[in-house]
């Protein structure tokens, strides 16, 4: 393993949900690169969301290894690893979760709540959030604005990317997130997340069941090749 080139590496991952007999998620290697962008191809149920729950630490492995950026992230605590994850990884979900009810600015902000950068305060990441805005097309005007619920589909899509890259995450991981999308959406978010993260060097590990994607991707996997279930 190298680890000073992989942003994920996972190693004889074992997963089994309690209450689902015919589940099991068995993963013998996975590496990601640093700076790459792929995909994860499968069906509804084969585990891509499973796994995704796996890296960012939500669910508990049974057994094995999950290294993100060269921490283990199996042995840190429950406070550590929230704190870890707030400042490692950006999530964008499969319906973007973008609260109606809250400004795209204080949706955008929420990740920086959770992080201990105790030197970064409101205002840089109020900064931060009206810049990456700029470079996708949000106005400072529509970001302040009193509610989000009239934003358009596009706009949506901005600001959940916006929010994933507030904290500067290392890895970006993506659920479903163009399954709703017509193609030429699906091609407009996959550009605007691809060229902003490219520049500031973020990975990418994006689940789906669409194989019409995988052509925009550096690396494409499929669950089915990676889940050793025997």
């Amino acid at each position: 393993m190298n680890v000073d080139n992989s942003i994920l590496y996972i190693e004889n991952l074992v997963f089994k949900w309690k209450r689902k007999e015919n589940f099991l998620l068995k993963i013998t290697k996975l590496e990601i690169k640093k700076n790459s962008k792929v995909i994860l191809l499968g069906e509804s149920g084969s585990g891509k969301s499973t796994l995704l729950n796996l890296v960012s630490g939500i669910i508990e492995p049974n057994n094995g290894k999950i290294i993100i950026n060269g921490t283990s992230l199996t042995t840190l605590s429950s406070k550590r690893k929230d704190i870890f994850r707030s400042e490692n990884l950006g999530v964008i979900f499969q319906k973007f979760n973008i609260l109606e009810y809250l400004s795209p600015i204080m949706n955008i902000l929420l990740p920086s709540y959770f992080c201990s950068y105790e030197k970064k305060k409101s205002d840089y990441f109020t900064e931060r959030a009206i810049k990456l805005g700029e470079k996708l097309g949000l106005s400072k005007e529509l970001l302040f604005q009193n509610n989000s619920r009239d934003l358009s589909v596009g706009q949506v899509q901005r600001v959940a990317i916006v929010r994933a890259l507030i904290n500067s995450p290392k890895i970006i991981l993506a659920d479903e997130p163009t399954s709703a999308l017509d193609s030429k959406n699906k091609e407009k978010f996959l550009d605007l997340l691809f060229s902003i993260c490219m520049h500031e060097k973020i990975s990418i590990l994006m689940v789906s069941h669409d194989h019409l994607i995988k052509k925009y991707f550096d690396e494409v996997l499929l669950i089915d090749d990676i889940n050793k279930k025997v």
